[in-house]
């Protein structure tokens, strides 16, 4: 508690849990740690890291990663000795960890965890939206056989989730060697994990290896490294070869306080931006080696998350631990009956809701703005019986820290409407009102069984009552973990969907009295905090006017430095650019029809047409970041932003294809002489963006763009000369030519007139684009590389709809809106092993972020528009192949999906969209694709049973129990 770092799993035990079974309880003040609280002024930022969000640490749409970690559990016959280990497993943007305790044993050690069980939790973790698993390895060579099956079952699965080493150096030699040799054996595998080419490496410990030897198992492996070594406090510029560092036991409170971030704003001022931390639910562990509780209370879950919304522009990744550490309490995963012999106090506690719960916030940390919520649904936990009392028959004693914990149920509660919500544990109960968004409420335990309600204009539409636990007095062993539980509205009560987000914590102490009340409100529009006890009221409001759509373009005038918040104040559209320029981020907001720009962090653009209310302007010395483009220019700093203002208005510019134009054969010999670009993802429409308000865009040797009203500047003529001289492609779309070596390939802009506006808050309807778009139907992403079947070009807003993609789109083939505010450009939709194909609607049913009304495609599949006349390839004909016998070996391994309303052609046509020849339906949710029929392991017989209902149409039979439906495409044969 001490050392808020330590992994406590592992043989760090020894020496924090040690120290703090000594202390007496009167030592342990609040917020104050075990030890002594450490002075977060004592360390200078040493390392003088600028702060910066490199963009190499997101997703190529500007979004944030999060990663799991994976414990591998399991059972024993005798210890002779025994020592920890980690064996991390997966996550998908943010990374979550499993861990793994090995031991040393006299007799024999049976691992339960075969291929089907790797399978399964990368797709429970994947439909999370989770990026990446860490795989926490030792050197027992059984270790490597698990961590073969763990890539093959990612790939397998076809979810794109990636998976990274995670090296234990408490349980391995640190040999660089074996080292460089484990890491490459996996470096071209499609599902390692990378950033910006490099593969991911993580540890625990490490210190053995010296910076020497991280720099070296960098250099032979081309490594991304974010090892967890304690000790280096104070010291970090030492370690220059680390690109990343995360603090393993920040996602804790280490004394009887509520979680705060004052571990990690001490770590912050010492490591800048190469600061990654932790999230998680619990923590308690009742063996014969550790025995301790760390507090949980307070929402722990939930307030954790939203300190981790605070510092997200500062943080590069995010942790959550773990999956299936069931030994220490701290699982989100199913219980698989994989634990540690002893964890009694793990089996029948679920804590799969915790996950369910945190994928509203895995999406707000990885976007940046808060998802609608579109189901009501109440989360809640409690521990099993009251912290004070006495075992009957527990030989182990309380844990430590028993006391840092009060009886009461907790509760967050996602609400699209106001509702009343009450929650019952034994005879005692307390009735709420909650707004729309996450309210988290609380009352006292009491003997007896839990209950949740939900009421919405006269009708109840949550009534939950689980069988699967009772809070009991008097126990017989002590168990301080705790029981988690969800339940979600049948309907709405006639309430519509709210994309508003707002937090309430409230508590009761009797079944009507309330004794204290917080309420913060978060959208993507605005924000209020409010704070309200018996005696005082304190009220503060940030809010802002809704975002009109963008219409036009014009000159800029600067305003001002302003303060920027996780909320933003300018919220619309976002550009991150490794090389911005002010000139950059007018260019396409201009581009986009905002009215404001703004730079920040040296490389981030925001573009809006409102200024939110209550930003406030500070002075010029806080925006003293250097552009990354250009030195002698400012690009704000941290959460402060140089805000630029257009002062006249224009209708959007048209291009049209002027012709291939040679450059000019004096001076610089640049026809086109006002503005010059080099970008990665050059594109004609990039450069149109980059040109608004010139004449003439033109785009040359790939990468090149250039900006001018006349193409006759250093001796050009402006004749168009043979295409063939512009063959080239574009850096970022290759289906496109962009010029050649001293040719562009050259486009015209027609604009509309200019009007002149004064409002910060208004603006008029757009004006339509002069394509026409076709709807082109749900299509899958791609299976391989970036699985992006879009490559052209790539936006997120805020307020996105199929019409802002289109617009953003202008000058592509097609336009695809996925996951509620992105948008993927490009003139061909078979990408990284994309198809093309059209699948089924319900795989794009996520809601705008501009539109609730309309939908914007899902998890990796996009509603796709197109401007020509092309026709989806055809689906293929299907014809049943029988009845067949599953079994944990799985008859179809290419993928496994449970659409929400499965039947028998919904899942023929996800299996086509995938490029699958063989589909099957089974359990009545579940949906098999793949191109080879395995026969082993008892799956793939021909059997009978092949009788439960589809859940998306009850006329239809899905499959059975272990009994899989399967059909096959023309010319295929089982």
């Amino acid at each position: 508690m001490g050392i808020p770092f330590f992994r406590t799993p592992l043989a760090a035990l020894t020496l924090v849990w040690a120290l703090a079974a000594v202390l007496p309880s009167s030592a342990r003040l609040p917020n104050s740690s075990v030890k002594h609280k450490r002075n977060w002024n004592a360390f200078s930022n040493q390392t003088n890291l600028i702060h910066e969000d490199p963009a190499e640490l997101q997703k190529r749409d500007g979004s944030k990663y999060v990663f799991m970690h994976h414990v591998r559990p399991i059972f024993f016959v005798r210890i002779a000795r025994a020592r920890f280990s980690e064996f991390g497993v997966w996550g998908r943007l943010l990374a979550v960890r499993i861990f793994t305790a090995t031991y040393f044993l006299v007799l024999a050690l049976t691992y339960p965890y075969v291929y089907a069980d790797w399978l399964d939790d990368m797709n429970k973790i994947a439909a999370k939206g989770i990026d990446a698993i860490a795989l926490n390895i030792g050197s027992d060579t059984w270790q490597r056989t698990q961590v073969a099956t763990a890539y093959q079952a990612a790939k397998d699965s076809g979810t794109g989730i990636k998976l990274f080493y995670s090296f234990d150096f408490t349980a391995m030699p640190c040999d660089l060697a074996d080292l460089v040799a484990r890491v490459n054996l996996y470096a071209s595998h499609p599902n390692q994990f990378t950033v910006g080419g490099k593969v991911f490496i993580s540890s625990y410990s490490g210190d053995c290896l010296g910076n020497a030897g991280w720099a070296s198992l960098k250099a032979q492996t081309n490594g991304y490294l974010m090892p967890f070594i304690w000790g280096l406090e104070g010291s970090f510029n030492q370690w220059p070869a680390l690109d990343s560092w995360y603090c393993w036991g920040c996602a804790w409170p280490q004394g009887d306080y509520d979680k705060n971030t004052d571990d990690d704003n001490y770590y912050i001022s010492q490591l800048g931006t190469k600061y990654a931390t932790t999230v998680s639910g619990w923590l308690y562990t009742h063996l014969s080696d550790k025995n301790f509780y760390l507090r949980g209370d307070d929402w722990l879950i939930v307030n954790r998350w939203e300190q981790l919304m605070q510092l997200r522009s500062t943080l590069t990744f995010v942790e959550m631990v773990t999956w299936n550490d069931y030994g220490e309490s701290d699982y989100f995963g199913p219980f698989k009956g994989a634990q540690p012999t002893g964890t009694f106090y793990a089996q029948n506690f679920p804590h799969t809701a915790w996950f369910d719960l945190s994928q509203y916030y895995i999406k707000a940390f990885q976007t940046g703005s808060y998802p609608a919520i579109t189901t009501s649904t109440i989360y809640f936990w409690a521990r099993p019986h009251p912290a004070a009392a006495t075992a009957s028959g527990d030989s182990l004693g309380k844990p430590t820290g028993w006391d840092w914990t009060e009886d009461s149920m907790w509760a967050a509660v996602y609400s699209t409407a106001p509702a009343t919500v009450i929650l019952k544990c034994g005879s005692s109960s307390g009735t709420f009102s909650v707004t729309a968004g996450v309210s988290k409420l609380k009352i006292p335990l009491a003997a007896g069984q839990m209950t949740v309600q939900m009421i919405r204009n006269g009708q109840t539409i949550i009534n939950y009552t689980p069988t699967g636990y009772t809070y009991i007095t008097n126990p017989v062993l002590y168990n301080y973990n705790a029981w988690v539980g969800s339940a979600a509205a049948t309907s709405e009560g006639g309430s519509t969907s709210t994309t508003s987000t707002s937090t309430k914590t409230t508590t009761s102490t009797s079944s009507t009295s309330i004794s204290t009340k917080t309420t913060t409100s978060t959208t993507s529009t605005s924000t209020s905090t409010k704070t309200t006890t018996s005696t005082t009221s304190t009220t503060t409001t940030t809010s802002t006017t809704s975002t009109a759509a963008p219409t036009g373009t014009g000159t800029w005038n600067y305003l001002a430095c302003y303060t920027d918040s996780s909320t933003r104040t300018l919220s619309a559209l976002t550009f991150t650019d490794s090389a911005q320029t002010v000139e950059k981020c007018q260019a396409r907001c201009k581009a986009s029809g905002y009215l404001y720009a703004g730079v920040e962090y040296g490389v981030e653009c925001y573009c809006s047409n409102t200024i939110a209310s209550g930003a406030s302007t500070v002075a010029e010395s806080q925006c003293s970041m250097a552009c990354a483009g250009n030195a002698n220019e400012k690009c704000g700093a941290g959460y402060f932003i140089n805000i630029y203002k257009a002062t006249a208005v224009t209708a959007p510019a048209t291009w049209s294809s002027f012709g291939c134009v040679a450059e000019g054969t004096t001076g610089t010999r640049r026809a086109l002489t006002a503005a010059s670009y080099v970008e990665s993802g050059m594109t004609p429409a990039v450069c149109q963006g980059l040109c608004a308000g010139y004449t003439y865009a033109g785009v040359e040797d790939g990468d090149e763009c250039y900006c001018g009203n006349s193409l006759t500047g250093n001796g050009a003529t402006g004749v168009v000369v043979a295409s063939s001289n512009c063959q080239t492609t574009c850096a970022g779309d290759s289906s496109q030519k962009c010029g050649g070596s001293w040719f562009l390939n050259v486009f015209k802009a027609s604009t509309g007139g200019s009007t002149t506006t004064t409002s910060t808050t208004t603006s008029t309807t757009p004006t339509p684009t002069a394509a026409t778009w076709n709807t082109y139907g749900c299509v899958l992403e791609g299976t391989t590389g970036t699985r992006r079947s879009l490559t052209g070009a790539s936006f997120t807003s805020t307020t996105m709809t199929p019409a802002v993609c289109q617009g953003l789109c202008a000058g592509y083939l097609y336009a695809g809106t996925e996951y509620g505010q992105e948008c993927y450009c490009g003139n061909a939709l078979q990408n990284n092993g994309a198809t093309g194909i059209v699948t089924d609607a319900s795989s794009c049913s996520v809601a705008c972020s501009g539109d609730a009304s309309k939908t914007c495609g899902g998890s990796w599949a996009m509603n796709v528009y197109t401007t020509g006349t092309v026709t989806p390839p055809p689906a293929p004909t299907w014809t049943s192949a029988g009845c067949f016998v599953d079994a944990a070996t799985r008859m179809l391994q290419g993928s496994i999906q449970t659409p929400a309303s499965l039947t028998t052609e919904s899942c023929q046509s996800i299996c086509a969209a995938q490029g699958a020849t063989i589909a099957g339906t089974e359990n009545g949710n579940q949906c098999f694709c793949g191109t080879t029929a395995f026969k082993n392991g008892g799956a793939g017989v021909a059997g009978t049973g092949c009788t439960t209902a589809c859940i998306g149409n009850s006329a239809e039979m899905c499959g059975g129990s272990w009994r899989i439906n399967v059909y096959v495409q023309a010319g295929v044969t089982l």
